[in-house]
């Protein structure tokens, strides 16, 4: 049986600017690992470690702040909602039940939104297995030949890098964009770290994935071409 987020009351108006600057710093996390992996400044071992300890630690800062501002920002657009999801503001706004990890996560959203939230998020079930294959794979790849050059072994680190670049833009640029052709489905289950969804809000952090994306299967695909 699921188990259901705690959610903290929302009587107090929240700190605009604070709920937003907190998400952006805890956000700026992630490409900061993207950096240690990919450009693996020297010595590499320490740009590895460092990368690891920030990718476990950041759900630690992550998941207590999604808690805090779940009830309060639009999942999809990041805007700060009206104070009460009640009485003439009701129309304003709707609630998503975001399955994770076996707990639900009661997420609100502008009830404009509710319709490319919930297609997303059934996009994102429905090819749980390619996006995370198209995501993973060539993380542990890059990961293993970072700590194989680190110990001194002879490791294909640009290969590495260029296949990863490639691989995950192609893989985050399908998430970014398949969920057009994708259905509505009651049941949301979300099959990766569902905080992260919270930072930016899903909306503004698919556009960094389309930007960033496109840009390393450029830069993936020109490495693979030259060789």
């Amino acid at each position: 049986m699921a188990l259901r987020e705690s959610q903290p009351p929302t009587a107090a108006a929240p700190n605009r600017f604070l709920v937003y600057a907190t998400g952006v710093v805890l956000f700026l996390f992630i490409p900061l690992v993207l950096f240690l992996f990919v450009r693996h400044p020297a010595p590499v071992g320490v740009s590895l470690g460092v990368g690891v300890l920030l990718m476990v630690g950041h759900r630690l800062l992550a998941r207590p702040y999604m808690i805090r501002v779940a009830p309060v920002k639009c999942v999809w657009c990041n805007r700060v909602l009206p104070e009460a999801p009640q009485g003439k503001r009701a129309g304003e706004t709707s609630l998503l039940e975001l399955r994770s990890g076996g707990r639900i996560v009661q997420a609100r959203c502008c009830a404009v939104h509710r319709q490319p939230a919930t297609k997303f998020f059934t996009f994102l079930h429905a090819w749980r297995w390619p996006l995370r294959l198209g995501i993973f794979v060539p993380l542990l790849f890059l990961l293993t030949s970072l700590a194989a050059y680190a110990a001194g072994q002879p490791a294909p680190v640009s290969l590495a890098t260029a296949w990863f670049k490639l691989v995950v833009g192609i893989t985050v640029n399908l998430a970014a964009l398949g969920y057009f052709a994708s259905r509505e489905d009651s049941r949301l289950d979300v099959p990766f770290p569902v905080h992260n969804f919270f930072l930016l809000g899903v909306r503004n952090l698919l556009w960094v994935f389309r930007l960033v994306g496109l840009w390393w299967i450029w830069q993936g695909l020109a490495y693979v071409l030259s060789q």
